[in-house]
This record gives structure tokens, C-alpha cells and sequence, in this order.
């Protein structure tokens, strides 16, 4: 979306669309002010809290409603989409788990040492295409497998890193503020969609 102010020369848009790298360094990013309307209860104005990696740039988005409606329209397995999280499902603690590679299955990090610490993350999303229907639509951020590790940051036992726990507690909480958004790739995998190479600017 463009959106030029009547009083201002200034047009805004997102750093990743492909105008921005016609026009070079005449595009300036506005991160530092960003992160000051998110330190405030609600944004001014729309904030995309997530980069992908540059190998994806030219990749078009798809709608939600496409990925979730028109599968049988939609071809390969990778995609990247445009979404509002509307919940991070399960206490902020339980975001990181413990991964047995033998029995490859996850469970609470709670009291472990050692072992491969992974994110296991269940976004409830939304975007313009589904605005009109109740639904939820279900993106995670399963680490696992080498997809989303970047997403969140280095996995950390949040039920004994105090500071790890606040650093994500405030990511999930700018996620689910209102105006802020998420540009992303996902993979689909099993009948699921799984983000990879993308991770949030703070």
C-alpha cells in the first residue's frame, strides 16, 4: 500500500517492495521511529515488524485467503504473505521446548539442561483478504527442522533466562498490537504453513 499525506512529499512504503530497490538511496529507513510509536500504547501509524531474506525479494505475496482457500491454484511450496498476528497461542515460556532428536518430539524446556532447544510457536494471523470472515489462520514457527530459527532470535530456556523471557515477552507482545504487521515467507509443510528465512527487526 502507498499512502502519500495531502501536506507532504513523502511517500511511504515498505522497504522490501521492489520500488524501494529501483530507487536506491533516495529510500531511507524509518526504523528508529518505528520503534519509538511501539515503545507507545498504540501505533500511529502501520509498522512492519519482520524482514526476509534477501533471496526472497522478488518473490510476490499471496494472500492469506489464497493460501488457506485456493491451494489448488497456488503453485510449489514456498510463498510470502503480508499479516497481522492476531494471538501468539500458549504462555510466552512454553515459545521455546525441548527437542528430542531420537524420539523427534517436543516438551517442556521447563527443568532441563542441555538438549536442542527449539521454537515451537502457533501464530494466530489475519490480513485484508479474510477481514470480512471470523476466522483465525494458523502460521508456526517450528525450528526443528532448520525453518523460523531466525524468526525470534537464538532459542533460550525461557523458564530460566529471565532476560531471554522478557526480550520475547515484548515481541509477542508489539506482534499482537494493533497497526503492526509481519512480512514473511512460509513453507508448507504437512498440511501446515512454517516460516522461514525471516526474522523480526526487534
Amino acid at each position: 500500500m502507498l499512502a502519500l499525506s495531502h501536506y507532504s512529499n513523502i511517500l511511504t512504503f515498505p522497504a522490501s517492495s521492489k520500488i524501494a530497490r529501483t530507487l536506491g538511496s533516495k529510500v531511507q529507513d524509518d526504523w528508529k521511529q518505528d520503534q519509538a510509536e511501539l515503545a507507545s500504547g498504540t501505533p500511529s501509524h502501520a509498522i512492519i515488524l519482520s524482514e526476509v531474506d534477501k533471496k526472497h525479494a522478488g518473490l510476490k505475496h499471496t494472500s492469506i485467503n489464497d493460501l488457506f482457500h485456493q491451494e489448488g491454484s497456488l503453485t510449489g511450496n514456498t510463498f510470502r504473505t503480508y499479516f497481522t498476528v492476531v494471538k501468539v497461542e500458549g504462555p510466552t515460556a512454553e515459545l521455546v521446548q525441548s527437542y528430542n532428536k531420537t524420539t523427534k518430539k517436543a516438551s517442556s524446556a521447563k527443568g532441563t539442561k542441555g538438549g536442542d532447544l527449539i521454537w515451537r510457536v502457533s501464530l494466530l494471523v489475519k490480513d485484508a483478504s479474510t477481514a470480512a470472515n471470523s476466522n483465525k489462520y494458523r502460521i508456526n514457527v517450528n525450528s526443528h527442522e532448520g525453518l523460523g530459527a531466525e524468526f525470534f532470535g537464538k532459542a533460550a530456556n525461557l523458564h530460566s533466562d529471565a532476560a531471554a523471557l522478557k526480550r520475547v515477552q515484548q515481541q509477542v507482545d508489539n506482534l499482537t498490537k494493533f497497526n503492526t504487521y509481519v512480512d514473511a515467507v512460509v513453507e508448507k509443510r504437512g498440511g501446515q504453513y512454517l516460516i522461514k528465512d525471516t526474522k523480526l527487526r526487534a
